[in-house]
């Protein structure tokens, strides 16, 4: 019996020998630094995974016959990057009209960590519900970074960046950029008009010559149909290869524009004249659209609208 016990004893005593002399193991940690770039540093593919909101509420504080507008903004990263802002640089913009700007109310900056959602209350204030009702969007910096459209923000829950996709505001701001591109034509014929006229009071002659070469280099249709916009437009940014674009009549030409996410800061409306119109209102002639490219994505030939 007794030695059936010191077995048992032994037995213990070797395990804990056995224990006490082995490696301890060490739980590995794993920290994974996110890298942190600010908003215009990040990649494109990286800028569609931040997400913003936007929301309107009245601000019946303000002594005032014109109820104005606080927004709140909620930032959502589901990038893998610390993104970084500088809160004084968000606008709201209407690239057609100078006056209507509000700029943010705030200084300081943040950083939005993957997988986190912030939120930033008055981002702006004193909005009036004129600009609301109107054409424009929220950018950050400058106008090659729109975050969302403004219009109607006090509804519901607010706006989202899903607005520049589709929806009510894309729709609206598409309408309101239609008729801009129709005042600029117009403004366009009254002055090659107001041009022909002077010159008939100087000499007849010298009119007939100059009426041909007005109508060869601003109101002779170039674009004609929405194959030859396209080509054009395609032509523009040295993407003939590619075939995710489409187009639709508007006043005074075609709006051409991607069928792929992501790329709507592309769209532009091609003038029958050749002109093509930016989202930012920025107007760049038939001329100098139509010379060869530079480029490997190019064929490096002119523009020929007889090819479309």
């Amino acid at each position: 019996m007794k030695r059936k016990i010191w077995s048992i004893i032994t037995a213990i005593l070797l395990l804990l020998l056995v224990s006490g002399c082995s490696p301890k193991r060490v739980a590995k940690t794993s920290h994974t630094r996110s890298e942190t770039s600010y908003y215009q540093d990040l990649s494109k593919m990286d800028r569609n995974k931040v997400n913003f909101k936007f929301k309107a509420t009245e601000d019946e504080s303000t002594a005032s016959d014109t109820t104005n507008y606080l927004v709140d903004m909620t930032i959502k990263n589901t990038s893998k990057t610390n993104v970084k802002f500088n809160l004084s640089k968000f606008v709201m913009l209407n690239p057609y009209d100078d006056s209507t700007k509000v700029t943010s109310s705030k200084k300081n900056t943040v950083i939005v960590k993957p997988g986190q959602s912030k939120i930033i209350n008055s981002i702006f204030e004193k909005v009036s519900k004129d600009i609301l009702d109107g054409q424009g969007a929220y950018y950050y910096l400058n106008k090659d970074y729109k975050l969302a459209y403004f219009y109607k923000s006090y509804n519901g829950n607010g706006v989202t960046s899903d607005n520049l996709k589709s929806g009510p505001a894309r729709k609206f701001n598409i309408k309101k950029h239609e008729s801009v591109v129709k005042n600029t034509t117009d403004t366009d014929n009254t002055q090659n008009q107001n041009i022909n006229q002077q010159a008939t009071s100087n000499d007849i002659s010298n009119t007939q010559q100059n009426s041909t070469q007005s109508t060869d280099t601003s109101s002779q249709n170039i674009i004609t149909t929405e194959s030859q916009a396209i080509g054009l437009f395609k032509h523009m940014w040295g993407m003939e290869a590619r075939d995710d674009f489409a187009a639709y009549p508007v006043d005074g030409g075609f709006f051409v524009h991607s069928t792929t996410d992501g790329f709507e800061s592309l769209d532009s409306t091609i003038l029958y004249n050749g002109d093509a119109i930016s989202p930012d209102g920025t107007v760049t002639k038939y001329a100098q659209l139509s010379r060869p490219l530079n480029s490997d994505i190019s064929d490096g030939k002119p523009f020929d609208p007889s090819r479309y």
